[in-house]
């Protein structure tokens, strides 16, 4: 009886929680939780493979997968769907097309075709399990391997954005494939291959998928062994700027610099960011001119926005789009120019704090006590994955199931073995409790 009042009350300080929008959540419990039998043979399995899921990270780190390398992706799409039709899903693959691109070059980027498998069962909760294949790094970047030091930490690119983060759900359901667990389960797996671009081609994908299951688990790495509650939402922006070329000695006056009119859109743009609104906006990429010695013709600029709610995000659209269309830089002589394009998409929702999912933290940070990788409480990011788009359309979804670490987007990712055994574990558990889950027919 004492359990049950337990989780009770946790279930109803996190409905107050969730109805009051709070964003830092440092107060959510965790749930007082045992292990059953079953649960400690899966924990078992799992310690008796460390070895193996060590060597499988590092063949995963292994294998290069920006978001550009398609031929990377599809090697790593191919051993992806292996794995889970030996655990009996039945795999497909899902293409996107081509996305164009404002620029001065033009053209368009294109994305590798993202994986889906799926377990249907006549367990009545559905759960979609997301990660994604692509990192931030090059083919011809320097940092592509695994190294472990001797206090166990583990670097290498992507080892928590997040092949950590697949190499833990892949084991994960393993180990309940081998106790018998995914029997008669309702499980569907979603790798997509353009998460670190927006997920600008698998959103449609994730937006569906999102709308056929009941509960989302998103294996994003987690920093200060705390996990994600609410986040930010995202946007980008790119402008192309159109001025006139002409020799920047013999006939200066006949130019109409993009540069010089991108410069001035650029400093106004970077004056929307607001810290007491939780508003930032940042121009990441400027390119310009191609010789020193001729007006630029054309400059282009790339956009960062994050905000806290749809109106913060559409606000910050229509003031850089009100930048974007005053001429900053003048010539009678040529009145059409410059000229500026302006293409702007709010990707990513603000997620926002979820009664089922505040439950699911607690009885993660419950868990953890038990297993090991204590898990502290909860953050508010600015930082934004899948689940923001999953949960936006109806399906509470918990992220941040990886690897505990930091550093991630740079030559200093880490993580620990410690954390890939332990957060393996807890992803074992509860997906096991999910499946068992059963949920009223509607």
């Amino acid at each position: 009886m004492g359990k049950v009042m337990s989780g009770l009350l946790v279930f109803l300080a996190a409905c107050l929680l969730s109805l009051g929008g709070a964003t830092n959540a440092a107060d959510i419990v965790a749930t007082q939780v045992e292990l059953s039998s079953s649960e400690k043979k899966i924990l078992d399995w799992i310690d008796a493979r460390s070895d193996q899921i060590l060597a499988e990270l590092t063949s995963h780190v292994a294998i290069n997968t920006g978001t550009g390398n398609l031929e990377g992706i599809d090697r790593y799409r191919a051993i992806l769907a292996k794995d889970l039709q030996h655990l009996g899903f039945a795999t497909r693959e899902v293409a996107s097309k081509p996305l164009p691109v404002l620029t001065c070059d033009g053209g368009s980027v294109s994305v590798a075709d993202h994986l889906v498998a799926s377990r249907t069962g006549s367990k009545t909760n559905r759960i979609l399990l997301n990660g994604h294949m692509d990192t931030v790094f090059p083919a011809s970047d320097e940092f592509q391997a695994l190294s472990m030091e001797a206090d166990g930490t583990l670097r290498g690119p992507g080892v928590l954005d997040m092949k950590g983060g697949i190499v833990v759900m892949l084991n994960a359901l393993r180990a309940l494939d081998a106790g018998g667990y995914l029997d008669q389960s309702n499980i569907t797996v979603l790798f997509n291959s353009d998460e670190e671009i927006g997920s600008l081609g698998s959103r449609p994908l994730v937006e569906e998928l999102a709308r056929q299951h009941d509960i989302g688990l998103v294996f994003e790495g987690s920093r200060e062994n705390r996990l994600t509650r609410s986040r930010k939402g995202l946007g980008q922006v790119r402008l192309k700027v159109t001025g006139r070329e002409s020799h920047a000695g013999a006939a200066h006056e006949k130019g109409m610099s993009a540069n010089l009119e991108l410069a001035h859109e650029v400093v106004a743009i970077e004056q929307l960011t607001d810290y007491e609104r939780g508003v930032t906006v940042n121009v990441g990429v400027i390119q310009g001119g191609e010789k020193r010695n001729t007006i630029p013709g054309c400059a282009d600029a790339f956009i960062d926005l994050r905000y806290p709610t749809v109106e913060d995000g559409e606000y910050l659209l229509a003031a850089i789009d009100k930048i974007a269309s005053t001429r900053h830089v003048v010539n009678p002589n040529y009145p059409g120019l410059p000229k500026t394009e302006m293409w702007g998409l709010l990707h990513r929702p603000a997620k926002q704090p979820n009664i089922e999912v505040d439950t699911l933290i607690a009885q993660a940070m419950g868990l953890s006590q038990i297993i090991g990788e204590p898990i502290e409480g909860t953050i508010y990011s600015g930082g934004g994955t899948d689940g923001s788009i999953a949960q936006a359309v109806g399906l509470p979804t918990m992220d941040t199931l990886g690897l505990n670490g930091e550093g991630a987007h740079s030559v200093r990712e880490k993580t620990s073995l410690a954390s890939l055994v332990a957060r393996t574990k807890l992803a074992a558990v509860l997906i096991h409790r999910q499946i068992e889950l059963q949920r009223a027919p509607e």
